[in-house]
């Protein structure tokens, strides 16, 4: 298999009779490299993508947005004000309590509405492929995969600085930083009241740690996106490719740049019917098993769409691909759309942990791809196109 792996990776694409989904995924890894967003090699990857849909016989446009550099230096400004906050308590605590109160708020703010205040911005863009359905529409199915590849550092690192259980972490030590202010400023004990500010070095080390971690992931190297999200863009061409025009379903393959700020801007752009819209979300394929998620989420798990969930074992029990369902604790791009009120599946690759094998790792390489795996993700989705065509 390697040498079958290293071969491949070394024939120019254009001198290829067919391509497969392996063919696709070797291109975008070694021609292409690693994609952060809003890269160079993000537009690079976009151009690819629209050039092989095209090919499948869809019709394109490439949709460009200017979103943020995610995580931004909000935790970092505000963490390091905190330290500083505390240590001037003593001497001037009315100052100090104005800057925890400010940091309260601003990272009360920006867990809210999800977009940081101190970042700089940078520009991305969605390549969008449509095909009309062949009579009268009862279904538009939109699948959809990563541009970028994520960040080269740790797991814990990227939740802690930059996704939902640091924002929940960070608000929680900032709140409690301005409550213990506010609490020392009560007639009480003098000793009762040093003691709060003795405490106040509790979440003000809290912030300025969390910080630190949204910094580290700042400037983090991108991974060369093998499995996430390599092998679901190869999986996303080659489905394209291989469904013919559906009779009653409208087919959309987006290729989303920037994250969830691509999915966004999606949704600004084009009002969908929520009833008739389906969307499939792709996201680390490429090693491990093959599944279709019930369920995603660490804090609060949301469902998948029951019809999707359906649609995907019947798919499986007929034996055109081979797939389990399960359930992952963190949050793909199917899983953004459901919290945004939307009905999605994702399908996802999961290892011995339950995990997107090699995310945010840095040995996420061409050599961790399996081409039977991304073979048998392609004809999952081909087969779940066809049932739902299909379904009353």
């Amino acid at each position: 298999m390697a040498s079958d792996r290293s071969s491949a990776s070394e024939i120019p694409l254009s001198e290829r009779f067919k391509e497969t989904p392996f063919d696709l995924a070797a291109h975008i890894v070694h021609t292409i490299g690693p994609r952060p967003p809003g890269s160079l090699n993000e537009a690079k990857v976009a151009a690819f993508l629209d050039a092989r849909l095209r090919q499948a016989g869809f019709r394109l446009s490439a949709e460009s947005f200017r979103t943020f550099r995610l995580p931004g230096y909000d935790g970092i400004v505000w963490g390091t004000l905190a330290v500083i906050g505390v240590i001037i308590f003593y001497w001037m605590p009315l100052l100090a309590t104005l800057i925890f109160a400010a940091g309260f708020g601003t990272t009360f703010l920006t867990a809210w509405y999800g977009a940081p205040l101190l970042t700089r911005r940078i520009l991305s863009q969605n390549v969008i492929a449509t095909r009309a359905a062949a009579e009268a529409m009862r279904w538009r199915l939109v699948v959809l995969a990563p541009l970028s590849s994520p960040p080269a550092t740790k797991r814990r690192l990227v939740a802690f600085g930059v996704g939902q259980t640091g924002l929940i972490v960070r608000t929680v030590a900032a709140a409690l930083l301005f409550a213990l202010s506010l609490a020392a400023h009560t007639p009480l004990p003098f000793d009762l009241r040093l003691w709060f500010w003795y405490a106040q070095a509790a979440p003000a080390t809290i912030l300025f740690v969390q910080g630190i971690a949204a910094l580290s992931v700042q400037y983090a190297p991108a991974t060369p996106g093998a499995i996430s999200y390599a092998g679901a863009l190869a999986t996303l061409i080659e489905s394209a490719a291989r469904i013919s025009p559906l009779k009653y379903t409208e087919m959309w393959i987006v290729g989303i740049g920037a994250g969830t700020a691509g999915i966004d801007d999606l949704l600004r752009r084009y009002p969908f019917e929520v009833q008739h819209t389906l969307f499939v979300g792709l996201d680390g394929i490429g090693q491990g098993t093959l599944c279709y998620l019930a369920a995603e989420g660490a804090l609060r798990q949301r469902l998948a769409d029951a019809l999707l969930l359906r649609l995907a074992a019947r798919v499986v029990d007929s034996g055109q691909a081979t797939a389990k369902i399960c359930v992952y604790r963190g949050i793909t791009c199917a899983g953004v759309l459901r919290r945004r009120g939307w009905r999605a599946l994702g399908i996802a690759a999961l290892d011995a942990q339950q995990r997107i094998p090699y995310q945010y790792e840095r040995g996420d390489d061409f050599s961790k791809l399996d081409a039977a795996h991304l073979e048998n993700a392609v004809r999952l989705v081909v087969g779940l196109a066809r049932t739902l065509d299909a379904a009353p």
